[in-house]
């Protein structure tokens, strides 16, 4: 009997980056408060946190993707064009460097590609499958030349086994509706555009409605920001969030500390369990979607 209720995916970011973030996304996904979270597999801590994940999932029904990490961080390939210090670039770089086609040029294009394979390689050798589904840290999977390469990659090894993919694109109107960091959420759409119209000719699975960004200022209201993300329309809508613990590795590796626990107190709490009930919206994984 079909349920009545709105179906959304809840997925957490960076998985794998820290010991406290993966602990704190596990918390979660053992009280059934996610049901889907994206692992970091350049870290050095995913595999350890790959396998508490193994371990633990008997008491876990959730997707478990990859978070493709084209920024920042140490690549798992050697990149001496485009991760010229052996860090790859900032977010920033990244999209200039798409937007002006510096992303076309033959030897980055085979790095990127090298290093996609190479992060979905470190996925199935710790969890003994590929992903269920791919999206990007900083929306990477989305630009320029990147989403090409991330479509071949998942049309032939990800889609043959039923997996998703993540769009980050959305309509102005929801955008101006939510009346949240519409700036941001304005611009990651517009970014994803390409990708969306890409993946909907190529006839992959994906959200058709993705909410979750935010300002990650104390400014805003974490109870607000998710009953105005459980809102909306669509039949495949993916929300993403990024809760955890912060630890002593995450102090100067990323910017978002203190505001993952907050979100992590809140998804673990009685009011969201209360503003689920509220919105008569139940979590569910890309299999649960009614309508696929």
């Amino acid at each position: 009997m079909a349920s009545d209720k709105k179906q959304v995916i809840l997925s957490a970011d960076d998985y794998g980056l820290t010991p406290g973030i993966s602990e704190g996304i596990r918390q979660l996904l053992r009280q059934q408060r996610l049901t889907a979270t994206a692992a970091m597999t350049v870290s050095p801590f995913w595999a350890e946190e790959g396998r508490h994940l193994l371990a633990g999932a008997e008491q876990i029904d959730a997707d478990t993707g990859l978070h493709l990490t084209l920024t920042d961080h140490i690549p798992l390939t050697q990149m001496p064009k485009l991760a010229e210090s052996g860090h790859l670039p900032s977010n920033g770089r990244l999209i200039i460097m798409a937007l002006r086609g510096q992303l076309e040029d033959e030897t980055i294009r085979q790095e990127l590609a090298g290093e996609i394979a190479a992060q979905i390689d470190a996925f199935a050798a710790v969890m003994g499958r590929v992903p269920d589904f791919i999206d990007g840290h900083h929306h990477c999977h989305q630009l320029p030349v990147i989403r090409d390469l991330v479509l071949e990659a998942f049309a032939a090894r990800i889609a043959p086994q039923g997996g998703y993919l993540r769009l980050c694109q959305e309509p102005l109107p929801a955008i101006l509706k939510r009346g949240r960091a519409v700036l941001r959420a304005a611009v990651i759409s517009a970014l994803g555009q390409g990708f969306a119209r890409k993946v909907t000719a190529a006839g992959f699975k994906a959200n058709d409605s993705f909410r979750g960004v935010r300002d990650f200022t104390a400014r805003e209201k974490t109870g607000d920001l998710f009953a105005r993300f459980l809102s909306g329309e669509g039949e495949r809508p993916l929300i993403m969030c990024h809760p955890g613990l912060v630890d002593g590795h995450l102090i100067g590796l990323d910017p978002l500390t203190d505001l993952r626990e907050v979100e992590l107190e809140y998804l673990a709490s009685d009011a969201f369990a209360a503003l689920l009930e509220e919105k008569n919206v139940q979590l569910v994984r890309f299999s649960g979607f009614s309508v696929r």
